[in-house]
């Protein structure tokens, strides 16, 4: 595995890799020096395939972006009437997509490992150290443009992925759970809209966290071939 700043490429080629991901792009739009704060907290990451990027169980704040190539998301099986727990590929993550941020926005430790897919033989990954939108008082590095944009991507992508699991499975217990969740009708762009952003993502993280949790069990599914089509299906 290779990490580097991003900082430590050129500006011009950094640019153009961050234009094609809607966080960074919407950021730098208002405000150029903000984007500057994002690129300084960023990492690029290179796989090996079969390289492991994430673990179950670990704790951080980062969030990843797919730049290039195929991710596994794995998560572990209990054998049945054995002591093992063998881990099999749940979804594939492709080029694009955003993963880590249920970890991040719920603070608590992965659910679930990603390894770089072993027929991929260039693995490209866009970390960000998502500790600059924790705190939501302290605007010191990250104004409040800034992370209202971040919260609004992050509920936005939540959504759309409970309604995929919603269309699915329209009689489950959890279908309308996210519908239920009370929407901010206040004042925009002022700490007060902040601040309910931010609860709402994490409850939609946690309900989806729930949804994860169901198909990991395989409560949902008539066998795993239907569970992983569906998965690579939303995550594509």
């Amino acid at each position: 595995m290779e990490i580097k700043p991003l900082i430590e490429y050129p500006r011009d080629a950094v640019d153009r890799l961050l234009n094609v991901i809607h966080l960074f792009r919407d950021i730098r739009a208002v405000s150029e020096w903000q984007y500057d704060v994002l690129l300084k907290r960023s990492r690029l990451v290179s796989l090996e395939p079969g390289e492991q990027l994430l673990r179950t169980g670990d704790v951080d704040q980062w969030v990843y972006f797919l730049l290039r190539g195929e991710l596994q998301v794995q998560v572990e099986s209990a054998g049945k009437g054995t002591d093992t727990s063998p881990e099999r590929t749940l979804a594939v993550i492709r080029p694009g997509e955003l993963f880590g941020d249920l970890s991040m926005l719920l603070a608590e430790p992965r659910s679930a490992s990603v390894f770089a897919a072993r027929h991929s033989r260039e693995t490209q990954v866009l970390g960000l150290d998502c500790t600059l939108f924790g705190d939501l008082e302290d605007l010191s590095l990250l104004q409040l443009p800034a992370k209202l944009i971040f919260y609004r991507n992050m509920v936005h992508s939540l959504r759309w992925k409970l309604e995929v699991y919603r269309s699915k499975y329209p009689g489950h217990q959890l279908a309308d759970s996210h519908r239920k969740l009370k929407l901010y009708t206040g004042p925009k762009n002022c700490r007060e809209e902040l601040v309910a952003l931010a609860g709402q993502a994490r409850s939609l993280a946690r309900i989806l966290l729930d949804w994860n949790a169901e198909f990991g069990s395989g409560e949902l599914v008539d066998d795993e071939s239907d569970m992983l089509g569906f998965l690579e299906s939303m995550l594509s």
